[in-house]
């Protein structure tokens, strides 16, 4: 009888049903694996709108607020459960962006003092948003060490019978938009451009915010 080994173990796993689970994932061992296990399975549809451009726009760089845009759609269907629609009467979240800013930067000169090696740093806001209840899904969490005693603003007011109730009021949540930050480097010597530079970059930003949809630790 063959020794049932963690490689032989992994080969039946890939062989056998498992690999047919889909991006949904399933459950082996009380465990649960795939794609389902690192995002909310609440969430079904995105729409996500062509990205905004308020940065200085020179070419080639014209225009790549599209190129952003069909870059993080590809890395949500190739990456997550969610399906992108084109409605947003059907989505149940969306995801909106704006390029802030596109900067070249030199990293490195020949000896006639023309490029050798540069890079470009592209910086988006994004704000991913539940349409059913409004919350702010991309907001930052903001994580208090054990012991921290809480902010003034935040300790409970003593009870008083007296004091009447406020009224019931809506409290609406500030938006904070999530700032990605993403650089692609070109060497011209081999043949590297501006346009190849500014794919990488492209890719960076969608890895980027398909990261960000992955659940909180700890949740």
């Amino acid at each position: 009888m063959p020794t049932f080994t963690r490689r032989r173990f992994l080969g039946l796993t890939a062989a056998g049903p498992l690999a047919l689970a889909g991006c949904r994932g399933f459950t082996i061992f009380g465990y649960q694996v795939g794609a389902a296990a690192l995002y909310d399975e609440n969430i079904s549809t995105i729409y996500v709108p062509v990205f905004n451009n308020r940065a200085f726009q020179t070419n080639p760089f014209r225009g790549i607020e599209v190129s952003i845009t069909q870059a993080v759609i590809h890395e949500i269907g190739a990456k997550t459960p969610f399906r992108v629609v084109s409605d947003p009467e059907r989505a149940d979240t969306e995801l909106l962006g704006n390029v802030v800013s596109i900067v070249k930067n030199p990293l490195n000169r020949t000896q006639q003092n023309t490029l050798r090696e540069g890079e470009v740093v592209v910086t988006v806001d994004v704000v991913w948003r539940d349409l059913r209840d409004g919350t702010i899904l991309s907001a930052p969490r903001k994580p208090r060490l054990p012991g921290t005693p809480a902010p003034a603003d935040e300790k409970p007011i003593p009870f008083d019978p007296n004091v009447p109730l406020p009224p019931p009021g809506c409290e609406v949540q500030p938006i904070v938009p999530a700032r990605i930050v993403a650089g692609g480097r070109y060497v011209m010597e081999l043949g590297e451009t501006n346009s190849s530079a500014a794919l990488r970059v492209e890719n960076a930003i969608a890895i980027q915010i398909v990261s960000m949809m992955e659940k909180k630790w700890g949740g």
